[in-house]
């Protein structure tokens, strides 16, 4: 069976990436007969290529050139490409890219199944709201109108496309890539860091606003201050809110209980977690939060605010727990994980367990594949 992944989303994919979905999906679907065609604008490759290939099917980057302004693309040409090729099947992402309906409606017309894979779960905010309207407003039924096959990543975006008046969607999350992994290139600093603690929380991902690590300094502030826990805390990730964060950590009082890492290779990723005790993610929006898999399955607990992918995953309060932005519920909650049996070994290999049975991207593409 062939198939066309095409990702008109705004910004170059970068393959090299740690569980880059659309490459995850890939993987699992050539295993089960599917040859996978991916087309998206892509960091470092420039023209087409085989990325992997696995007796007689193979997974085949092809490079796309368009026009983009934040969300609104336009790729000339691409519906000829994909007309011109023997698919079976077209997968497209997302109910508001401009392509979408263009391309859903031109498979439809070839007698080629058409899927689309949702993961956002609101409207576009601010400047974005006009091409909302724009969009809902001309193209959406278009869209409707020419997809076969709906795919959820979460509940919450199955909800978002039920109030559009899309119907048939099931849930379909996203899987977590288990590749090899090595020792951290500077594991012996971390050791040493890590060891002054009792407990050691880490946080991985971008530091940025929507990503709330001010609000959690002041919660690490508390615990350390008014509860006298003896606790470090791992950042690692780079962003705007970085120097701001680092002033926090002085005037907080916490200087030489915060280690700020800035980047680690994604092969090392693994023992970073493997080092600390309790992922946490603040976060305003997050349409999966890959970490949180990550996180589990190398045997940490997550303590998440309530976003979409979080409130999917974290089903058993062995894996962690959902918490609102309060202060006082972050401080008291964190408290409690601390003194629990959870962070012991036999918790450990129960959430490694937990996502290798239900979120390897072979798992997922056999539910693909079924659903189809």
């Amino acid at each position: 069976m062939n198939l066309a992944i095409v990702r008109t989303a705004n910004g170059a994919l970068d393959i090299r990436g740690y569980n880059v979905q659309e490459i995850g999906l890939a993987k699992g679907l050539i295993k089960l007969g599917f040859n996978v065609d991916l087309y998206s604008t892509f960091k470092d490759v420039t023209a087409e290529k085989t990325l992997l290939k696995q007796g007689d099917f193979s997974i085949n980057l092809i490079p796309i050139k368009g026009m983009a302004f934040k969300q609104v693309t336009f790729y000339p040409g691409l519906l000829k490409r994909l007309s011109c090729k023997n698919y079976d099947v077209v997968q497209i992402h997302d109910d508001s890219q401009l392509m979408g309906p263009f391309i859903a409606a031109e498979a439809k017309k070839q007698a080629i199944k058409t899927v689309l894979y949702q993961g956002m779960y609101t409207n576009y905010k601010g400047a974005g709201r006009v091409y909302q309207w724009f969009f809902d407003s001309l193209l959406k039924k278009k869209l409707q109108n020419n997809i076969d096959v709906i795919f959820a990543k979460t509940t919450k975006a199955k909800q978002y496309l039920e109030k559009k008046g899309f119907a048939g969607i099931s849930l379909l999350p996203v899987g977590l890539d288990f590749k090899d992994q090595y020792v951290y290139a500077d594991q012996a600093s971390l050791d040493h860091f890590t060891k002054a603690f009792d407990n050691t929380f880490l946080y991985l991902g971008k530091l940025e606003p929507r990503r709330d690590l001010t609000f959690v300094l002041n919660v690490f502030k508390e615990l350390v201050h008014s509860k006298n826990k003896n606790l470090g805390f791992v950042i690692v990730g780079k962003g705007p809110d970085a120097l701001k964060l680092r002033q926090l950590v002085n005037a907080y009082d916490l200087k030489g209980r915060v280690l700020f890492i800035e980047q680690v290779a994604n092969n090392q990723v693994a023992q970073i977690y493997k080092s600390c005790d309790l992922f946490i993610l603040p976060s305003h929006y997050e349409i999966y939060g890959m970490v949180v898999l990550e996180a589990l399955h190398n045997g940490l607990p997550v303590v998440s605010t309530k976003t979409a992918g979080p409130l999917d995953i974290l089903n058993e309060n062995y894996l962690g727990r959902l918490v609102d932005f309060d202060l006082s519920t972050w401080v008291a909650t964190l408290d409690e994980l601390l003194t629990s049996n959870l962070l012991t070994k036999e918790y450990a290999e129960q959430r490694t367990h937990y996502v290798a049975n239900n979120y390897s991207w072979d798992v997922i593409a056999t539910s693909y594949t079924n659903m189809l």
